[in-house]
């Protein structure tokens, strides 16, 4: 009976919502990690986040952070990282041999951009001599900050 009183007050409801309107889904919440990281990824896959400007190459790695770091971070998982580190020191070595769209052309960005390859070789000989999950991930945690001095300086929206 309880259940029919209420799937009765929830469908009254939506009748009398005004003709037109759509149903809405909350947003997120910016202490919610995991749906943030969801929702970047989909604003990205989709296009509709503004990303580094003609950077292609920062864009493919910051990709590959996405799917490694926040496991780590959110869940203490880092199966992504042990299987995409290698991705990951290809990519970073892409970033340090494209040339920079203009607005990323500062000092501290050259610098970060050249140093991203040998932060992400440490991480990777980390994953080669199988290092527990504790030091690996301050390891993550190091090369995601070190990234966001490069994603910051050059992209414009919204920031994972």
């Amino acid at each position: 009976m309880l259940n029919r009183t209420i799937f009765a007050a929830a469908a009254s409801l939506v009748l009398s919502a005004p003709a037109g309107a759509q149903a809405t889904q909350p947003p997120v919440r910016k202490d919610d990690h995991a749906a943030m990281h969801a929702e970047h990824m989909k604003q990205m896959q989709a296009g509709k986040e503004a990303k580094a400007e003609g950077w292609k190459e920062l864009d493919a790695y910051h990709m590959l952070m996405m799917a490694t770091w926040h496991p780590a971070k959110d869940k203490n998982d880092l199966s992504a990282t042990r299987a995409k580190i290698g991705e990951m020191v290809a990519a970073a070595k892409a970033v340090a041999a494209s040339k920079a769209p203009a607005m990323c052309q500062k000092p501290e960005l050259a610098k970060a951009q050249a140093g991203l390859t040998g932060e992400t070789e440490k991480v990777a000989a980390m994953v080669s001599a199988k290092a527990d999950d504790t030091a690996l991930k301050a390891a993550m945690k190091t090369l995601h900050d070190r990234f966001e001095v490069l994603e910051q300086g050059c992209a414009t929206g919204m920031k994972h």
